[in-house]
């Protein structure tokens, strides 16, 4: 057997002309074009699987850190909600527990008793201004009670139901309340006017004492409203000398639109709640 080698340098030359001649030869011609259109065909699928093994770390890599993010901003996002809301509940509790401690104080500093009330409705027409309370006879509620919010006097009881009463307020035409300036201890009376959170006072003489801004509280006069509970603020005084008395106009310090909590006062135990009211007094 002859086992003679070529030399690898020709080796190398012989393969240099043939690639030569072929590149030639495919350029100049169409020859070798359907081994050309096989060749791709057979190559494309390694070229995708080539593709998809470089592109998928990539995908994957961008796919998580999204789905990462997108986790984050969700749960971002709940928790604010949660947040806003809890808020939402603390400055309503904040505001519902400033509200009753104003009422709790008006009825501390006197020795009257009393029960919390809601407003139920409120019935604010032409000349006549009333709301209704979820407190009636079954509290012990009864004709004329005072009624006061955390601002101030709002009326008193007119009507009465088990469950219901009517409270007639301030501003009311057919309301009458004995009054005095706080600044000098003139005393007089207020009377609605038909007009909201607006009352007005009679029989000052054209040289009483009065001005612009004095606060007027209750007198206890009548023995009815404790003494010392506010009414309202003078707001005009108007002196006609053809006239024997002031024109003299007063807004309520309480604005019934504005007022949710009202107090049931009793003077004496003669009218002090049994069991249950005092109970609801005190939140039970």
């Amino acid at each position: 057997m002859n086992n003679t080698r070529i030399n690898p340098f020709y080796q190398f030359c012989l393969l240099f002309v043939l690639s030569v001649g072929l590149m030639i030869l495919d350029n100049k011609t169409s020859l070798f074009q359907p081994v050309k259109t096989i060749g791709s065909i057979v190559r494309r699928p390694f070229e995708l699987v080539v593709g998809i093994q470089d592109l998928v770390p990539q995908i994957a890599e961008e796919y998580y850190d999204s789905s990462v993010l997108r986790e984050k901003h969700e749960r971002l996002e709940r928790d604010m909600a949660v947040l806003r809301a809890h808020l939402q509940r603390y400055d309503a509790i904040k505001a519902e527990n400033e509200r009753l401690g104003r009422l709790l104080s008006a009825s501390v500093e006197s020795s009257d008793e009393f029960l919390l009330a809601n407003i139920v409705t409120s019935n604010i027409e032409p000349f006549s201004h009333k709301i209704v309370i979820d407190r009636g006879l079954e509290s012990g509620v009864f004709v004329g009670q005072p009624a006061v919010s955390p601002d101030g006097v709002l009326g008193q009881i007119t009507e009465v139901g088990y469950r219901r009463s009517v409270v007639m307020l301030l501003s009311d035409v057919g309301h009458g309340l004995p009054v005095q300036v706080l600044r000098n201890g003139l005393l007089t009376i207020a009377v609605g006017t038909g007009k909201p959170d607006e009352i007005r006072l009679l029989y000052l003489e054209l040289e009483a004492d009065l001005r612009m801004h004095d606060l007027l509280v209750t007198s206890g006069m009548g023995n009815r409203f404790p003494s010392g509970y506010h009414v309202g603020t003078v707001t005009e005084v108007l002196k006609d000398t053809s006239q024997p008395f002031l024109n003299v106009t007063v807004t309520t310090s309480t604005r019934a639109n504005y007022t949710k909590d009202v107090l049931l006062l009793w003077r004496s135990a003669g009218q002090a709640p049994g069991d249950g009211q005092e109970a609801s007094a005190r939140g039970e």
